[in-house]
């Protein structure tokens, strides 16, 4: 019998980086309204003052705010109207002593004012405008810059693009943005036992489970080139995963990495160009039967074939690896909540435990959901996870922990 030796999963990350550089990010241009959800591998900086001018923040008049003072409903303040500003026009107006220029909310202030007069607190009489509250200094303005200075970083490299980042891009005329290139994936379903969607169910069967979750989970993070199903045939498998090695950055092989007889990934990696396994077995719970390898700079993972190992590996190994090359981890992506229930774990492996969460009292209660590793439903049971680390056996009920969100 065959037995792993399983690699640490802090070690993981480095040991692949190690393996291949190469797959640290590399950028491409993309354009603004297709941005959504990419990062950035640049800092992006403003070239120009949002606001570019003086602009107002009121429907009003533009005065000087000292020709205001002690202005009231009794004692008005009185300037001579001279006109206003158009929307969107550049005004070349300039406000002398006792005068006052219509601004509506957004154009520009005309030079010389530094304040604005809401419309509700003025009066017409002719050309006269009768003005009844002070203003204080650059009141209802927002002045050159205030919003955002030229030279200012507005996004950091790996921020992820939001449609709020997107109208801040879009204000400083910004409508081409270097992000990272996405990786391209393949899933390889292996198993004799899987079907696809196209294939009649026989007894003893097992419908594609993992093809579907795992395109899916990965669409956030890259282009899924293909996804397929192969029988436990060795020189099939080889055939199949040379092809994407070749369209591919990163190929997923779900299923066959065990220590089984049928168990084919191992020794197709090893067979592929510039092949090597690195990594055979992590000391994990679920997922611990996990293979990584390379072929030349292509990434392989050969994951386990229960649906909910299978994405315990993808979060915990790819996604964090993804998140960590494109700069993006998602640090904040979990919250505390007191365990309802005694939890044991194995010592020596990291344990990843799927909870679900109830509130009683104004208390977030974690409650862990048992079963084992093939059990679909656990998916849509567990909405989170909490780690265990390797040194400890486990936690009692009552016990404050950190949950993951998937």
């Amino acid at each position: 019998m065959n037995f792993l030796k399983v690699t640490d999963i802090d070690e993981i990350e480095e040991l692949i980086l190690k393996k291949i550089p190469s797959l640290k990010g590399k950028k491409e241009m993309c354009k603004l309204e297709d941005s959504l959800g990419r990062v950035l591998c640049e800092n992006i900086a403003a070239d120009l003052n949002v606001p570019e001018f003086n602009r107002s923040t009121v429907d009003g008049y533009a005065i000087k705010s000292r020709e205001s003072l002690g202005a009231s409903q009794g004692i008005p303040a009185f300037f001579t109207i001279k006109g206003e500003v158009l929307m969107g026009e550049d005004s070349s107006k300039k406000l002398e002593r006792g005068e006052a220029v219509y601004v509506p909310t957004g154009a520009m202030i005309p030079e010389g004012a530094d304040s604005m007069i809401m419309i509700e607190f003025c009066e017409i009489l002719e050309d006269t405008l009768l003005v009844h509250k002070p203003v204080s200094s650059f009141e209802n303005i927002m002045v050159m810059g205030e919003d955002v200075r030229e030279g200012d970083i507005i996004l950091k490299k790996g921020a992820v693009i939001t449609p709020e980042n997107v109208g801040v891009l879009a204000s400083l005329g910004i409508y081409e943005l270097p992000v990272f290139k996405k990786f391209r994936f393949s899933i390889i379903s292996t198993g004799d036992e899987i079907i696809g969607e196209d294939e009649e169910y026989r007894m003893g069967k097992i419908r594609d489970i993992n093809s579907y979750t795992l395109s899916l989970a990965i669409q956030k993070f890259g282009v899924v080139v293909e996804k397929k199903i192969v029988k436990d045939n060795f020189e099939t498998i080889l055939e199949e995963v040379r092809k994407s090695t070749k369209r591919s950055d990163i190929v997923l092989i779900s299923g066959g990495s065990s220590a089984g007889n049928y168990d084919y990934t191992s020794r197709v990696i090893s067979e592929l160009d510039g092949g090597e396994v690195f990594v055979h077995g992590i000391s994990i719970k679920p997922g611990k039967p996990t293979i990584i390898g390379r072929s030349n700079d292509k990434l392989i993972f050969g994951l386990p074939g229960h649906p909910i190992s299978s994405m315990v590996v993808f979060n915990i190994v790819v996604k964090k690896l993804i998140e960590s090359l494109y700069f993006c981890g998602d640090s904040d992506d979990y919250y505390y909540g007191v365990l309802s229930h005694n939890l044991h774990s194995t010592p020596g492996r990291t344990t990843y435990q799927m909870i679900n969460k109830t509130v009683e009292n104004n208390e977030i209660i974690i409650n862990p959901i048992f079963g084992k590793s093939g059990m679909i439903t656990l998916m849509t049971k567990s909405n989170g996870y909490i780690v265990l680390g390797s040194n400890i056996e486990g936690l009692e009920k009552g016990s404050r922990v950190r949950v993951y969100r998937f």
